[in-house]
Order: C-alpha cells, then structure tokens, then sequence
C-alpha cells in the first residue's frame, strides 16, 4: 500500500492555521460546569450544556490539540498515530492466557482533543438494540433501546441516498458510507453460498483422519438440533442493513466525510466556539489531578472543583454546579480513586483518604478481545486501490483512501453462547457474540510463517460479550503516572470457546467456492502447529494457541458502571450520578453496565448526548 501522508500533510497545512485560536489560557476561577477530558463523550456534553447562554463551561484536555494533525485527518493516517504522543499508550500486566507469542500491546486512548475519536477506525455502529434493554435488566433504568434510540439520532448526520433511514439526519456528527472494495462483493457472494454449502457433502475438503473427526461432529451437531442449525444457517449470511437487521453481513457507516476523519472535536466543538467563547473555554495540556470535595456541617459531601497540572503547575478551579468527568475508561477511575472515590482497602494502602468506599471503581473492566487473521489472496485486486485512487482521493474525497486499513465490510453473528453471563433478568438478550471486520488490505503480519504470499487481507474477529473481567488500578498517587491495568483477558474459559465459533465461521467463507476463487485461505504461524493446520476445518487446539498468542484490546469499558442501589458495585445511578457524593457525574464508556454488540464510538456519542440532557434536566436548564 503506497503512503500518500506527505501529500495529505500539505494539504493540511494549506487548509489550516498553525494555532489553535478555539483554546485559552484566560480561564475564570469558577465555572458552572467542568468537564474533564474532550474526547468522543466529554466534548459533546461540553458543546451541548453551553448552548445555554448563562452558563458557563471549562473543557480540560490531557491531550494536545488536534488542529494541524494531518495523521488524524486523513483516515489513512490511522496506524502511524498509533504510537504518537497523541496517545496513551498504556501498558497492561503481564496476562496469564494471551499475548503468549508476542510482546505485549500497549493499550490505546486517544490523548487529544477529540479523543479516541481522533486515533480510531472510524467505524459507526451502534449496538443491537437488546444490547441497551439488557442494560436496563442490570439495573439501567431509563437506558433500553426504546429510550436511547432518539439520542443516537440527535447526534447522527447521515450522508448518501444508500445509508440506511433508520440513521439520523440533521445531527452534528457527519457520517456515511464506507468505501465499497471489491473483496465486499465476493464476502456477499460467499454469504448467499454458505446456506446451501453446509447441506451437501464435503468430501473434497476432507483431507486428514482429523478433517473427517471434525466433519462428524458437525453432522453430529446437526442431527440434534436440525431446525435451529438450519434456520441459523439459511437466515444468518446475508447481506443486511445493519442499523435494521443486526445479524448478517453490512457495509460500514463510517466517521468520515469526503474523505476527512470526523471527530468530536471537528463536530461538537469547533462550528460553536467562536459564538460561544465567552462562556466556553477550552484548555488543552491540562492533567487533572483530582476532583476537590465540600463537606457541610450534616456531613453531605459535594463536588466544587478539580486541581489540574498544566506546564509543570498545579492549579484549582472551582464548579458552582458539577464537575462532570469524562476522562475515558483508563483515566476515569483513576482520577476518582486520586480523589477519594474507590475500594476502601486499596485507597487505604494508598494512603489516600476515603471520601467513598467505592469497590466498583475500576472494576469490572470489559473489551472485545480481538484477533486479526490473515488470508492468501491470488491479486491485489481485491483490495480497490490502484495508481489513481491518490488523485480520486484528493479530487473527489472518495475512493480506497478513505478507509481505515481497508476495514469495509462487518459480519455479526450469534453463536450459541449468546446472552450476558451476569444479567439480572433471567431473560437471555438474543445479541450477537461474534463481529467480524474484513479488510482488503496488507496489515503486517505478525507472526513468523513458513508461508510469504505476495497478497494478503486481514479480518479482525472480535468477541462481543465476554465474560473475563479486568481492573484498573493507583500505581502511585501520582496523577502523571500510568495506573495499574489488568484486562484479565481469557480468564473465562468460555471466552475461549466463543471465539473458536467465530474461527468457524470465518472457515464456512474460506471452503466456499466464491472465495477459493479469489485464494482467500488463511496465513497461519509457525507456532500453535500451523503446519498440520492449513486448511480448514482447523483443530479446536489450534485456534486457541492463536487466539492466546495473537490478540489485542482496544475497546474497554464498564470500569464505574451504572446500576440500581442495590448492586454495590455500580458506581453511577441511572442519570450517571456518582453514589455517595453530590456534584459529581461520569459520562463515558466506564459507565456502561456491559459492553456492546459494538465497536463503542456511537454508544459513547450517544451516552454523552443522553448525559447532556440529564444535566440540563436535573437544573432546569431546558
């Protein structure tokens, strides 16, 4: 894949200024309203409670600015802003059941106005809509699928005659179609192939006493229950308008438009600061160190303002009415329990004073455990770009340049372990456990295989509801030092067997005869006995050696999570309300009950436009 970032820089610096004019230093010592951190949440509820002419906001950003980054505009920048001080960058411990073949990630955040916003895929999805009314059975009260449904529409611009209708038009946040490969075309081929494939012989592909052992379970399988395997493969592999029909294969509805990344920087706060300056302020470089507490005489405890450290000084500023933290999964807990707000025996071990025993705070971390697996192709056809796609590009905004590494087609699909482990409704939510992001392009491989193919593509297969829990937690009380994290990935064994049903399904496409076509066969490593594993259908052993030695997270959440009284582990009520002290609100992924059927930017847009309105709600300001 050619790299054009030298062009886009240009383009860029002609388009832009080199300041930022939207961001001060003259800030006043107190505020209506604070909000910690301008990522995809914080800058939404930022933009949105100061459009109320008598109030005031600081918006205070760890980060830098986002203006000038050509790596952050251009989509195709995507991986080179991945090390950049533009992100986090965090380190997790060491795991006990992944990362077994290769040195660990790091974890990233976006570090940046805009947020992650500014540094993801870009990719658009909401969820399925039983993912918010299981919310709502873990005590979300107000957050089921009927009543978020309209907070994603008011945030949602959609562009393009073939977008789906259920998206909404009229929000600030532009979003449209994703570049259309040809590889999309032989997925949806392939897709229409798979219902009838499974119910003829398949003695072609068996080529080992192995292959014909795993072929008998699968008649195995069917024989005891023939109707819902049936019906799962008739109804399931087919081409579908995703934001209606959640299961099945669909195009991506992106973050982008005419070609440029659209962040929540770009959407949210930009067209309104120049109206709204006098009572919007916006400071980047800024880390907040703590949120400050009032006592009164009955011992009611209320937020009234942050310390933060911007050029090497510590600083204070005051809230008349809350400080709303949207940090980001990491950062949120970290600065609660900095203040006060945790598990008792680790803030006393700390030695920091405990203003709430809070033993969710930085509990129940959830993530999409991913992988990426590589496929032969026979062309680099498949992948769309060509020696013109640079100047359709930069003429028109449109073209292969557009995506994310290529990523523009999604399956999702339910296995048989689907509903949430942990639901205190004994209904099980029919969402989906298996995503599957096909991208027609060369990612790096990275592992060492036996096998060089000139042409590759990669699918990255996600576990949508997993069951493993993680923490984050104080390494020092030093807010510029990283906390502790520990995903925990595949603690759950039932992790494991979830996402080895997403490797069959991705070999259900690989052995039909429209993908032969194109030589899509899967690139497996030299560990993990990927020689005896070369074709499918691959050994259950030999999955899990791949999925333990080459995964990654890149999607946490739930790490103060919203529930009812009764569970003692939630950290915000259902108007995202931190329990034990007033004043103080959370809006960003750390208060999901669980995570998403999803990648998790629109649940974020959507939890900071709901946020929004709760604020101005609960003070009367609408």
């Amino acid at each position: 894949m050619r790299d054009y970032s030298i062009i886009a820089l240009l383009l860029t610096l002609l388009a832009q200024k080199p300041y930022d004019p939207m961001l001060t230093d003259e800030l006043f010592d107190e505020y209506d309203f604070i909000v910690v951190g301008a990522g995809t949440a914080g800058a939404v509820v930022a933009s949105r409670l100061s459009e109320i002419s008598e109030v005031t906001v600081l918006l205070l950003e760890a980060g830098g600015t986002d203006l000038g980054n050509h790596l952050v505009k251009y989509p195709n920048g995507y991986v080179k802003v991945q090390r950049t001080s533009v992100n986090w960058n965090y380190d997790i411990v060491d795991q006990k059941h992944s990362f077994l073949q290769m040195k660990k990630p790091k974890y990233p955040q976006g570090k940046i106005l805009g947020g992650t916003s500014s540094i993801n895929g870009m990719v658009y999805l909401r969820g399925s809509p039983h993912d918010y009314d299981s919310w709502q059975d873990h005590g979300a009260k107000g957050w089921s699928w009927k009543d978020v449904e309209v907070f994603f529409k008011k945030v949602e611009n959609a562009f393009g005659d073939k977008v789906s209708d259920s998206l909404g038009r009229g929000g600030m946040l532009n979003i449209s179609h994703g570049y259309r490969s040809p590889m999309f075309n032989e997925l949806i081929k392939a897709g229409k192939e798979i219902g009838k494939f499974f119910s003829k012989s398949q003695s072609t592909y068996i080529h080992t006493v192995e292959h014909i052992v795993e072929r008998c379970k699968k008649i195995l399988h069917i024989l005891k229950i023939p109707q819902l395997h049936y019906n799962y493969m008739k109804n399931c592999i087919k081409e579908v308008d995703y934001f209606k029909e959640t299961e099945g294969i669909s195009r991506l509805v992106c973050t982008y438009y005419e070609g440029i990344r659209q962040t929540s920087s770009d959407s949210f706060l930009r067209p309104v600061y120049e109206e709204r300056k006098d009572r919007l302020h916006i400071v980047t470089n800024a880390r907040v160190g703590k949120v400050l507490f009032d006592t009164d005489e009955n011992g009611k405890v209320t937020a009234n303002g942050v310390t933060y450290i911007k050029n090497g000084e510590e600083k204070i500023v005051k809230a008349r009415k809350e400080v709303i933290l949207s940090a980001g999964v990491m950062e949120t807990p970290h600065i609660l329990m900095l203040s006060g707000i945790g598990p008792r025996n680790h803030l006393k071990d700390m030695m920091i004073d405990v203003v709430v025993d809070a033993p969710g705070v930085g509990s129940n971390m959830e993530d999409h455990l991913s992988n990426a697996a590589y496929f032969k192709l026979k062309s680099p056809q498949y992948y769309g770009q060509n020696k013109n796609s640079m100047e359709e590009y930069i003429l028109n905004g449109t073209g292969a340049l557009t995506t994310v590494a290529g990523i523009d087609g999604v399956l999702h699909y339910r296995t048989k372990y689907f509903g949430t482990n942990v639901s205190l409704s004994t209904r099980k939510r029919p969402f989906p456990t298996i995503e599957a992001l096909f991208a027609p392009a060369p990612f790096t491989i990275p592992f060492s295989t036996q096998e060089k193919p000139a042409f590759h593509s990669s699918v990255i297969l996600y576990l949508q509801h997993p069951k493993s829990r993680g923490t984050v937690r104080l390494n020092s009380t030093n807010p510029f030092d990283q906390p502790i994290i520990d995903p925990n990935f595949l603690s759950n064994p039932d992790d494991v067997k979830m996402h080895i049903e997403g490797f069959r399904q991705l070999e259900k496409f690989e052995m039909t005869k429209t993908m032969k076509e194109t030589g899509f066969r899967m690139v497996v490593p030299d560990v993990c006995n990927g020689q005896m594993n070369k074709y499918p259908p691959r050994s259950d052993e030999f999955y899990e050696c791949y999925m333990k030695s080459f995964s990654h997270g890149i999607h946490a959440c739930c790490t103060a999570k919203m529930g009812d009284r009764n569970n003692e582990m939630a950290v915000v009520d259902e108007r995202l309300r931190v329990r034990g002290v007033h004043g103080l609100r959370i809006a960003d992924a750390s208060v999901m009950p669980h995570i998403t059927s999803s990648n998790t930017q629109a649940p974020c847009y959507m939890i900071g436009q709901r946020a929004s309105d709760m604020i101005k709600e609960d003070w009367r300001l609408i």
